[in-house]
C-alpha cells in the first residue's frame, strides 16, 4: 500500500490547529461561566443573609418596645438578641456604604437601649431600612454588571467561534481543492470515453498523493489496452457462439436486464413476435411495437413476478398453438439478480397427447367400472353361498381380489392421467410457510407416537414466503412424512426442516429407513417405475413421488433425493421465495 506522508502531515496539522482553537474556546468559556456565576452567586446570598439581619433586628426592637406582643424573650433577652444579629451584620459587609450604615445602626442601637421612647424607636427603624436599602441596591447592581460580563463573555465566544468555523471551513476548502480539481478533471477525461490503447493524457497533480494516484492510473489503463487488445478476439468468438447456440435451440429465448431492455433475442423468439432483430435488441420490453400481432401476449405472459410455467396462446401459421413460457433469474458472483432470462416452448403436441391421453384414460375407466363392478358383484353374491366346495371357494376368493386389484388399478391409471404439470391447475397465494407446515404436520406427530417413532421438526418462527397452492401442496408433505414414517419403523427418527436457501425456501425431509435401492434412483421418480411392493400382491408402486414431483414442478419448484450416509433417504424440495420475483 502507498503511504500518503505529505497530504497525511497537512491534514494532521489543520485538524490539531482546529482542535486547538475549539479546545481553547471551550476552556474561556468554561472559565467565563465559572467566573461569572460563582462570585456573584457568593455576593447575592451575602445580600440575602444581611437583609435577613435586618428583619431580625426589627423583631427584636419590636419585642424590646412592645413586650406584651412580643412573649418569646423578656426585655433583656431581647436586647441580647439584638446584639448578637448586629454583630452577625457588621460580620456580613458586602458593600462599601454598608460600613457606615453599621456604624450609625450602632449609635442608634446605643440610643435605644437608653432610651426605648418613640423618637429612638422611629431612628432605629429608619437606620436598619437604611441598611436593608443599602444590601438591596447592591444587590440589583451586582446582578446588572453579572448580565454585562456574560453578554461580553458570550459576544466573544460567538466571535472567536465564527472565526475558528471560518477558519476551518478555509482550510477544509484548500485541502478539498486540492484533491478535487485533478479528480474533476480525470472524470471529465473519462466521460469523453478515451479509446484504450492509446496514451491518457492526465492533468499535472498539485499534490505528492495526486501524482502517485496518477502514476498508478496510467499504469492501470495501459494494462488494461494490453488485456484488451489480447481478449477482443476472443470476447468476439465467445458472443459467436452464445449467438450460434441460441439459434440452435428450439425454444424462444429472451434476455432483459434489470432495466427492462432486450439484452439477447433468438430467431426463433423474433419469429413468435413478427419484428426485425434491429427493432427489438436494445429496446425496453415494454416498449415494442404493439402492432405485431403477438406481442401483446407475449408481454402479459413473460412478466418478472411469474412462478412457475405460464401457458402462453400464439397465433402461428394462421392457427392458435400453445407455449409455456419459463423465467430464470440472471445472478452475479455475488448472487445479485443482473436480469432474467425467458423461455418459450411450443407445448401444443404435447397438450393434444395430454387431452387424447385423459380421454383415453376416461373412456378406458368408463369401459371398465360396469364390467369390474358386475364382476365383483358376482364373486361377493358367490362367496355367500354355502354350497361351495374348498376349490370353488379358493376360485371365487380369487375372483374377488383380482376385480379389487383391478379397480385399484383403473383408479391409479386415472390420477396420473390427470397429475401433469400441464393439466394442474392451481389456485396459487403468498403465504408464510412455517405455520402452515406446522399445522400440516399435526396429524403425522399422533401417528408417529402411536407407532413408537420419533418425529423432529427444525423451522423457525415464521418468515420464509411462497406463493404456493396450499391444497396442493398440502399433498406433497403428507406424501413425503407419511413414506418416511412407513419405512422407518419403531424407534426410528424422521427429521422435517424448513429453512431459507439464498434465493428459496427449502424443506427436507429425512428418514432412517433402507433407502431407494441404487438401481430403482434414476428412475425415482417416474410413475409406476418401483416394481411391486415387496411381500404383497397389490397393484403397482411410485405414483405418489410421480405425483409429488409434478405438483413441486408445476409451482416452478425442484424435488431432489439423496442417499442418507448410515441408511435413509433425504428428500429434499426447492420452492421460490415470494418475495424474489419482486
Amino acid at each position: 500500500m502507498i503511504v500518503l506522508p505529505t497530504m497525511h502531515k497537512r491534514i494532521r496539522r489543520t485538524f490539531l490547529r482546529l482542535v486547538f482553537l475549539f479546545g481553547a474556546l471551550g476552556a474561556l468559556l468554561l472559565a467565563g461561566i465559572s467566573i461569572a456565576g460563582r462570585v456573584p452567586s457568593e455576593l447575592i446570598r451575602m445580600n440575602y443573609d444581611s437583609i435577613a439581619y435586618a428583619q431580625e433586628m426589627v423583631r427584636a426592637m419590636n419585642g424590646i418596645r412592645f413586650p406584651e406582643l412580643y412573649r418569646e424573650y423578656d426585655r433583656s433577652g431581647w436586647d441580647r438578641r439584638f446584639g448578637q444579629i448586629l454583630e452577625q451584620a457588621a460580620g456580613n459587609i458586602t458593600e462599601g456604604t454598608e460600613r457606615k450604615a453599621i456604624d450609625t445602626l450602632r449609635s442608634a442601637w446605643s440610643a435605644f437601649r437608653e432610651q426605648p421612647d418613640d423618637g429612638n424607636y422611629r431612628a432605629l427603624h429608619a437606620r436598619i431600612d437604611t441598611l436593608v436599602q443599602v444590601n438591596e441596591r447592591g444587590m440589583f447592581l451586582r446582578l446588572s454588571k453579572n448580565a454585562r460580563y456574560r453578554d461580553i463573555m458570550m459576544a466573544v465566544t460567538a466571535a472567536v467561534f465564527l472565526l475558528g468555523t471560518l477558519w476551518a471551513f478555509l482550510l477544509a476548502d484548500g485541502v478539498a481543492e486540492r484533491l478535487s480539481h485533478p479528480l474533476r478533471r480525470v472524470a471529465e477525461l473519462f466521460r469523453e470515453r478515451p479509446q484504450l490503447g492509446r496514451k491518457l493524457h492526465l492533468p499535472d497533480p498539485q499534490t505528492l498523493e495526486v501524482r502517485l494516484l496518477f502514476d498508478e492510473l496510467s499504469r492501470l489503463w495501459d494494462r488494461l489496452g494490453e488485456l484488451d487488445a489480447l481478449n477482443v478476439h476472443k470476447l468476439v468468438a465467445e458472443k459467436r457462439k452464445l449467438e450460434i447456440i441460441l439459434e440452435s435451440v428450439e425454444d424462444g429465448v429472451l434476455v432483459l436486464n434489470t432495466a427492462g431492455v432486450v439484452m439477447l433475442v433468438s430467431r426463433r423468439m423474433l419469429s413468435l413476435l413478427g419484428l426485425p432483430a434491429e427493432a427489438v435488441r436494445g429496446m425496453p420490453w415494454d416498449d415494442l411495437s404493439t402492432s405485431a400481432g403477438n406481442y401483446l401476449a407475449l408481454r402479459d405472459g413473460l412478466r418478472e413476478d411469474m412462478q412457475g410455467t405460464q401457458e402462453i396462446t400464439l397465433r402461428v401459421g394462421g392457427e392458435d398453438r400453445v407455449y409455456a413460457g419459463r423465467r430464470r433469474s440472471l445472478l452475479s458472483a455475488k448472487g445479485a439478480v443482473t436480469g432474467q432470462v425467458y423461455l418459450l416452448s411450443d407445448v401444443t403436441e404435447r397438450r393434444r397427447r395430454d387431452l387424447l391421453r385423459s380421454e383415453m384414460m376416461d373412456w378406458i375407466s368408463h369401459e371398465l367400472k360396469t364390467p369390474m363392478q358386475s364382476l365383483g358383484l358376482a364373486a361377493d353374491l358367490m362367496a355367500r353361498r354355502t354350497d361351495l366346495d374348498e376349490e370353488m371357494g379358493m376360485l371365487v376368493e380369487t375372483v374377488g381380489q383380482d376385480a379389487a386389484r383391478l379397480r385399484t388399478v383403473s383408479r391409479q391409471f386415472m390420477e396420473i392421467a390427470r397429475m401433469s404439470p400441464s393439466a394442474l391447475q392451481l389456485v396459487p397465494e403468498t403465504m408464510d410457510v412455517v405455520p402452515r407446515v406446522r399445522e400440516w404436520l399435526i396429524p403425522f406427530q399422533l401417528v408417529a407416537r402411536e407407532s413408537g417413532e420419533r418425529l423432529l421438526v427444525d423451522m423457525p418462527e415464521s418468515g420464509i414466503p411462497v406463493t404456493i397452492d396450499a391444497e396442493r401442496f398440502a399433498w406433497v408433505l403428507s406424501n413425503l412424512v407419511s413414506n418416511a414414517l412407513r419405512v422407518s419403523g419403531a424407534g426410528a427418527t424422521v427429521k422435517v426442516a424448513v429453512a431459507r436457501d439464498e434465493d428459496d425456501a427449502l424443506l427436507r425431509v429425512e428418514d432412517d429407513g433402507p433407502g431407494i435401492p441404487p438401481e430403482l434412483e434414476a428412475r425415482l421418480f417416474e410413475p409406476f417405475s418401483h416394481g411391486r411392493t415387496a411381500g404383497t400382491r397389490e397393484g403397482l408402486v411410485g405414483l405418489g413421488l410421480a405425483i409429488t414431483r409434478d405438483i413441486v414442478e408445476a409451482h416452478g419448484g425442484v424435488i431432489r433425493y439423496a442417499r442418507r450416509p448410515g441408511g435413509g433417504s433425504v428428500f429434499t424440495v426447492l420452492l421460490p421465495l415470494a418475495e424474489r420475483g419482486k
